[in-house]
């Protein structure tokens, strides 16, 4: 006799929802993957940039080491060498995949005018080590986000400048010298061109003193934003800046000249006239000044539009952002036969110095 098979056609299946939740599951799990997978890729990246830079730096000093500087430039794919000497075979392209908060992936090389100091800035997608993310500076110190204390490299015009903290504050401890020199007897004008005075029109003071502007082009040209013309990150003082400082040094007692404040603290030790007849002024045995690094030198004034200078190695003159009127702005002055911080008023018509603040 033929035996029948009988299937069961009642066996359990899966329901809709039970499809639905395996298939989020599979979904969630191939998510995860792709996420690790790019997380991966990503972490790999900042792995190679941290590793290209440093290889570079290491090729720097090489190269410091026997020319006295650093080279002017560095193109990835070609070689770094120099009198027959290679001391990177080739400059290292950066990955082309942009992470993070990262807004290019360059390697930004740039050196100071005299190539005695350079920056590398690139960015870094993810905490890498002791580094955080976002971008970081590798110069000769090493590697890693810039502090106070470093030199400034003004990318604009490759200028470096010394900085120091002074309490709370970070200053440049140099005048800022951006700009084409122009003779002291025209106006500065808003021509899209950062214009500047020397000392005398000679290009060699503002070497020394650094450049001297009249107060709107400082401020170029706009009070919207207070950095004028000081490099990225940086802005002109406001006036209670200032205050700040002076406060600072009139009451810590190490900066003390005969038991009260005075403005040595903060005055070169050099390019300022002598004065050999009043205890704790600037000039009076120059070499105690300069205690907090801030290192203001006698830069003089130019009266703009006029062709006249004066005060050289006597004043100098800081602007700040701060306005009184149409016609004044507040200053901080020092001079060389005075003890004290002044901080007085100033026609924005005349040439002065500037010294900016960290942002």
């Amino acid at each position: 006799m033929k035996r029948v098979r009988r299937y069961n056609n009642n066996k359990p299946a899966f329901t809709l929802i039970e499809l639905l939740v395996v298939i989020a599951i599979i979904g969630i799990l191939t998510a995860l993957a792709v996420v690790s997978l790019q997380n991966s890729r990503r972490s790999a990246r900042d792995t190679k940039r941290l590793s290209d830079v440093k290889q570079i730096q290491i090729a720097l000093e090489l190269y410091y080491h026997d020319n006295n500087n650093y080279p002017e430039t560095l193109v990835p794919g070609e070689s770094l060498a120099s009198n027959s000497i290679t001391y990177m075979e080739t400059i290292p392209y950066p990955p082309t995949t942009i992470d993070g908060d990262c807004s290019t992936t360059s390697y930004t090389y740039s050196t100071s005018n005299d190539q005695s100091y350079y920056n590398i800035h690139f960015c870094l997608s993810s905490n890498t080590g002791s580094l955080p993310a976002g971008e970081v500076v590798a110069s000769p110190r090493g590697l890693g986000v810039w502090t106070c204390g470093e030199r400034l490299l003004d990318e604009r015009d490759n200028q470096s400048y010394a900085t120091v903290q002074i309490g709370n504050q970070c200053w440049m401890a140099e005048n800022l010298n951006i700009g084409t020199r122009i003779d002291g007897d025209k106006n500065q004008e808003n021509n899209y061109s950062i214009e500047k005075y020397c000392f005398l029109n000679n290009e060699d003071n503002c070497d020394i003193y650094g450049g001297m502007y009249q107060w709107w082009e400082l401020m170029n040209y706009t009070t919207s934003t207070l950095r004028g013309i000081c490099p990225n990150d940086w802005y002109v003082p406001e006036n209670n800046q200032i205050i700040i400082l002076r406060s600072y040094v009139y009451n810590n007692t190490n900066y003390f000249c005969n038991g009260s404040g005075n403005s040595k603290p903060i005055a070169s030790q050099s390019y300022w006239a002598i004065n050999t007849t009043t205890p704790c002024t600037i000039g009076y045995n120059i070499e105690l000044n300069n205690n907090t690094g801030f290192s203001a030198v006698g830069a003089g004034y130019a009266i703009g539009g006029s062709g006249t200078y004066g005060g050289l190695k006597t004043g100098t003159y800081f602007w700040t952002s701060t306005s009184i009127d149409a016609n004044f702005s507040r200053i901080m002055d020092l001079y060389s036969y005075i003890i004290g911080i002044s901080n007085n008023t100033a026609n924005k018509s005349w040439g002065l110095s500037v010294r900016c603040i960290k942002d």
